[in-house]
Formats: C-alpha cells, structure tokens, sequence
C-alpha cells in the first residue's frame, strides 16, 4: 500500500510539473529571453545588461525564434500522455519503464530552465514595490486632496499639494532631439534616471524583441498618486524625441496588463521644452485612476459620437487645440504587428494634425513643436503647446502645467494658488498654454486627406 501511494504521488507531481512546462513554453513564446544571459554578460552604461558572444546560440533559439519554448511544450505533452496516460500509451513499453520517466523527467527541467519560465510584469510587482520603497524613504509621498471643478459642464479635478513646496526645485532640463551618452559619473549627476537604479524604485525590465530596444520601469521618487511610475529608456534618449513604434508598443503593453490585473492606469508623454517635461531623459509616466473610467478628458472623448472610429477628431467644446483617435480593443494575445501598426499610424496621424495647428499660429515660437500625449487603453491624445507655464493674473504665480492638466487632473501647491486656478478658470490657463483650437478651419481649407488609414493632415 505504501509503494502505492508513493507511485501516484510521483505520478502527480510529474503530471504537475509537465502542465507547468506546458504553461511556461507557451507564455516564453510571448516573452523571450534566456535565463542565463547574465553568465559572462557585460552591462552596458547605458543600456544595462548584455548577452555574451558565447550566448548566440541560444539567443537565436530562444529569443529570435521560440523553438526551444516549442520543444519544451511538446515534450511535457509527451509525458502528460504517458502519465495520465492516454490508451495507445498503456500497450507501449515505455509505459512501464521507470528509467524512461526520470529520463524524461530530467531532460524536460533540463531545458525548461533555458528561459525565463514567467513573466514577472510590473504590475505584478508594483504595489510590493511601492510600500517598500516608501517605508525604505527612497520614495517620498506628499499627502494631497482632490477638489472638483466644474467647467463648461466638464468635471476637472484640481489636486492641493501643499507639501510639494518643499519639494527641491529641479534645473532646467536641455532638450536636444538626440543627447550623447558622456561618461558615467556626470551622467548620473544629470540624469536621475542612468544607472546605477535606486533599488526600491527599481521595479523591473522590459524589452522589445522585435525592435531590440530596453527599459526599465521605476518607482516616481515624488509621488503625490500612489504607484505613479516611469517606463524609461535604457539607453539615453532625449525627452524632445517623438515615441517610437516601440515605445507605444510597451507603453499600451503595459495598460494591457494593469487592466488584466484589475487596475486602471494612463499614460502620458510629455515631448519638447514647452510641453512641461522636467527631465530630458526619455520617459512615459503612468498614473492610476480611483475608477475605471480614466482621467476626466476620457470622459468627454468616449461620449463623441463619431461616423467611424479610425478618424482622427477633436473636441471643439474645448478652447485649445486638441487631437485624438480611437484605439481598437486589444489585448495581451493581440499580434504585436498589428498592435504596433494601429499605434504608429494613430501617432503619425495626429502627429500631423499637431504640426498643422502650429503652422495655423502664427504666434508659436521657433523651432521643433512640443505637445502632450495622453493614452489610454481607448484613446491617443496629442495636444500642441505654446509654453509650459502659466502666469496666474491673480497672484503673479507661475503654474507649471504638464499632460496632466490636459487630461483635466490640475496640480496645485497650495490655497491661495486653488482659488487662483478656480476664478481665472481651468480651461482659460489650458487654453493660454495651449493653440487655440482650428480644427473648423483645418476642415474648411480642406488640409485633410484621406487614405485607407484613416485621416491625415497634410
């Protein structure tokens, strides 16, 4: 009897183990990499770790084409069907053959452990990630209320922060469209965000195997939302450059995987000198919402009826100029061509509509335009800026107004600056920050034309 229960024990802790295999080779066909990569690896400032010459092979195997995930996959089927077992098993000898199983056994963790068995997303870790860094004192959180704000029938949400006074003022960033790497030790007095990683902000790596490009997402070391975090660029890239396929590819990727984990996050991209960016490295923020209905501007985009959906439109009730397009419904399963197609040609396109309203001002300053992206998992926003800051008439206080303030999420430093906001209006400092909206007249000169993709302005 004991010998029994030992041999279904066995038995089950095979089957078990083969069902993992299954699981992880089908998840390692959607994120490949090979685990030991970091054996005889050279990490690069920037761009982190690199696979050694050595590694070719399996790089070639497992990263560019997935045939050891395959492998893996059908191996564990193989013994899945000598356990359970399937009826032609029972005639075989091998059925019978203890010798083959620890075989099997063997060779399948053997070349299980190839490549990474899970995919550890930031999300997973994110919440973990944010408590320890707060009780560490790496992050520092400032307490905040919200207060809403009625405008032109839109609810606006005006953040008091008083705390952030205390904040130290950041310099200046210089925004070049390409920035050169310099040398390790300055690099890291300029740029909060080279290497070496504060440990408790660090929350994990991402990278895009198809184009090659690396990330690391951190914690915001001041935090006035909870689990507000950076997907940031390995390599140093420049805040004044427009996202890339690849950087819209990971940034929704990411959105995907907050809503299959029951949270609501956006994204927004600050671009250029004039669109509010603190930082000159290359960065998307992501901030979560208390609902899952996203950030107010979310709600007046989704109630916009339109004839069809892969038309670029705008809000007209808004003063200032501003361009948005539907997303498809994605999800995590979603060929990434198709994903990163949908999302290059939704930029592209609106990107044009941005340089079109500049061209229709002719009071924009000179040289490269800067504006605000806002994504959700619905909906791509670009809003052009004239300026960065605001100069209230009231209290001759400069505000600082980012993608936030465009998604209608206003930030605020203290009372007197509140009712400042209030009286002179939300939409009046957008607007003064802004272009003033021109979409009519972009229609009525006809700068539009029209393909399979959708609309463009030319």
């Amino acid at each position: 009897m004991g010998n029994l229960i030992w041999h279904d024990w066995a038995r089950f802790v095979s089957i078990t183990a083969s069902v993992y295999a299954v699981w992880a080779g089908y998840w390692g066909i959607f994120y490949r990499k090979f685990f030991w990569d970091f054996v005889g690896g050279i990490v690069r400032d920037p761009g982190g770790l690199q696979a050694p010459a050595s590694a070719a092979l399996f790089i070639n195997v497992i990263v560019k084409i997935p045939l050891i995930q395959i492998f893996v996959m059908l191996h564990a089927l193989f013994v899945l069907a000598l356990e359970w077992p399937l009826p032609l098993m029972k005639n075989l000898s091998i059925y019978r053959s203890i010798v083959v199983r620890i075989v099997l056994l063997v060779s399948q963790a053997s070349i299980a452990i190839l490549f990474y068995q899970a995919r550890f997303l930031s999300h997973v870790r994110l919440p973990r990630s944010y408590e320890t860094a707060l009780s560490s004192g790496d992050l520092l959180f400032f307490p905040s209320t919200v207060h809403k704000h009625v405008e032109s029938d839109i609810e606006f949400e005006i953040r008091l922060c008083p705390a952030l006074q205390k904040k130290p003022k950041l310099p200046t960033p210089h925004f070049e469209p390409s920035v050169p790497a310099g040398d390790g030790g300055n690099r890291k007095k300029d740029d909060p965000f080279a290497p070496p990683y504060i440990p408790a902000l660090f929350v994990g790596e991402l990278r895009d195997d198809e184009e090659g490009d690396e990330y690391v997402v951190l914690l915001n070391k001041y935090s006035v939302v909870p689990s507000h975090f950076l997907l940031v660029t390995k390599e140093l890239k420049s805040q004044a450059s427009p996202l890339f396929p690849c950087d819209l590819v990971q940034t929704y990727l990411l959105l995907l995987a907050a809503r299959k984990a029951g949270q609501s996050f956006f994204a927004f991209y600050n671009c250029g000198d004039r669109s509010g960016a603190s930082q000159h490295h290359k960065h998307v923020q992501f901030i979560p919402t208390e609902n899952g209905d996203g950030p107010p501007i979310e709600t007046l985009a989704r109630s916009k009826r339109l004839e069809s959906d892969d038309k670029a439109f705008s809000l007209t009730q808004l003063p200032y100029a501003n361009h948005i397009r539907r997303v498809p419904s994605f999800t995590l399963s979603t060929n990434r061509s198709t994903l990163e197609e949908t999302l290059s040609q939704t930029f592209m396109m609106l990107l044009d509509l941005v340089i079109s309203t500049v061209r229709h001002d002719p009071t924009h300053p000179p040289g490269p335009p800067s504006y605000n992206v806002i994504l959700t998992l619905e909906h791509m926003h670009l809003i052009p800026r004239k300026c960065d800051e605001h100069v209230l008439k009231e209290t001759g206080e400069r505000l600082g107004v980012n993608a936030l303030g465009y998604t209608g999420m206003l930030l605020v430093k203290s009372e007197r600056e509140l009712e400042a906001v209030k009286r002179e209006g939300v939409l009046g400092i957008l607007s003064a920050v802004g272009l003033p909206n021109v979409h009519e007249k972009q229609i009525r000169t006809k700068a539009w034309e029209v393909d399979e993709h959708g609309i463009s302005c030319m």
